[in-house]
């Protein structure tokens, strides 16, 4: 039977219509992809690190059209963000409308908030935040991934449980969570996890049995660095004291072996009890612990008032010597003292002690020696010592603050000092990367911030 052309025509019409939506949907889901990645940019970038190449030439331009910066794209939608050590700092909030974002790079950055916009990239299949600033707990919607491969949380200020529901990512290699503030039992969901090949849960706050299955497949490196958790060999053994108690066993058996365990009245009676103890036992340490902290930072700042007072009093005493010394260029290696007699220091320092850097971070990345002889520019002065910018070999910039050299802390109490400062961990707070001491010598090394100061943010820079 012959089609009369007058009968096909509507269908090619329709045909006609639909194709021509589908371009133009294309162009309106990239410009709200470079709107999202632009926001992303502004929330973030506080270095500029991204500027000179993520801009718009034309008003038709995309992000995917002017290839920016560790932007990936497909059929004119973006499909990758590489951005890892960028010290971009911010929430990532502006990426969850990336609808076809298959892979997020963004670590060893200073990237913090929570990750609860994660979820709404469902078509996400590698995520790497490792070494951030996020916080807050897992979003058990992280379910809705169900194409994740490979999810990297470590190192980032996550607390709460690993969520259940994190059996439902049946395609997912690779799990890490280590370094972190996790809290609760490991749940059986991960060890339903057909695909699973690497899984890091450790240095968290993690307790309760971990099975045997999950043991001889990861090993216990997988799980160190957890005091509550316990298993097998080499795990220590699990007891009923690492372990809730039943709702039986909160019950009290009389002595009488015919008497047999009331059940609601012992119960309530619990209940008022612990009523009327007050505050339990950990409530006391972590008050006593957090006084303590504030204690020791409040007593920081006054011997390093002290110090620096001596300091200057020290100083003024000792003549013209140690002023020439003070004066000269804005490179502090050029007033490095030498240490090269192999004897000891009446602090306890010897020779060998004196020629290394102490590094917060698991990795060194430099030697004493290649600080001194970076290049150096002098940034400012204040009471207790001076900074300079460096320059190492390698292209990696530091800040360095050299202290006064008649500084008369001890070893041991300049230790406690930094170990308070290298423990804080804040988005608006320099990390303190190192430290180096000596009698005569001390310096600490920060990241750098090109920003310059907040003295010259607040009244400009002098001309």
């Amino acid at each position: 039977m012959e089609l009369h052309p007058f009968t096909s025509l509507p269908l090619l019409l329709l045909l006609l219509l639909s194709l021509s939506l589908s371009v133009l949907s294309l162009p309106a889901a990239a410009t709200t992809d470079s709107a999202a990645l632009s926001l992303f940019r502004s929330q973030t970038d506080s270095h500029a690190a991204l500027l000179a190449n993520w801009t718009l030439p034309t008003t038709t331009s995309t992000a995917c059209s002017a290839a920016w910066q560790g932007v990936r794209c497909t059929n004119d939608r973006v499909t990758a963000l590489s951005l890892p050590s960028l010290s971009l700092r911010g929430p990532i909030s502006s990426l969850s409308s990336l609808s076809q974002l298959r892979l997020l790079d963004l670590r060893n950055n200073r990237l913090n908030g929570t990750l609860a916009s994660l979820t709404s990239c469902a078509n996400l299949k590698l995520v790497y935040l490792s070494g951030n600033d996020f916080s807050g707990q897992i979003p058990p919607g992280i379910a809705s991934l169900t194409r994740l491969l490979r999810l990297d949380l470590s190192d980032n200020n996550l607390n709460g449980p690993i969520p259940t529901e994190i059996s439902k990512l049946d395609r997912l290699l690779t799990l890490r969570l280590q370094n972190n503030e996790l809290a609760g039992p490991v749940p059986d969901s991960v060890d339903s996890l057909p695909l699973l090949r690497q899984l890091n849960l450790s240095n968290n706050e993690l307790y309760g049995h971990v099975s045997e299955k999950l043991l001889t497949k990861f090993g216990a490196v997988s799980f160190t660095g957890n005091e509550g958790l316990c298993g097998s060999n080499p795990l220590p053994a699990c007891s009923l004291s690492k372990s809730p108690p039943a709702a039986a066993s909160a019950q009290t058996v009389p002595s009488n072996p015919s008497s047999l365990p009331s059940t609601a009245p012992p119960v309530v009676d619990r209940t008022k009890q612990n009523s009327r103890k007050g505050l339990t036992p950990g409530a006391i340490v972590a008050i006593v612990v957090a006084n303590s902290v504030l204690l020791l930072v409040v007593i920081s700042f006054v011997v390093a008032y002290w110090c620096g007072r001596y300091s200057r009093d020290s100083n003024f005493r000792t003549g013209s010597e140690n002023g020439k010394r003070r004066k000269s260029g804005s490179s502090y290696a050029s007033e490095k003292k030498v240490f090269d007699n192999g004897g000891g220091d009446s602090d306890g320092t010897n020779a060998t002690d004196k020629s290394k850097l102490v590094f917060y971070e698991r990795k060194q990345q430099f030697e004493l020696e290649d600080l001194l002889k970076a290049s150096a520019e002098m940034l400012g002065k204040g009471s207790l010592g001076t900074v300079y910018k460096a320059v190492l070999d390698d292209g990696c910039t530091v800040a360095v603050k050299r202290l006064k050299d008649a500084n008369p802390c001890g070893r041991k109490e300049f230790e406690q000092y930094m170990d308070v400062i290298g423990k804080i961990k804040h988005p608006n707070v320099v990390k303190l990367r190192a430290f180096y001491f000596a009698r005569e010598e001390k310096l600490l090394v920060y990241d750098y911030l090109p920003n310059g100061s907040l003295h010259s943010l607040l009244h400009g820079k002098k001309t």
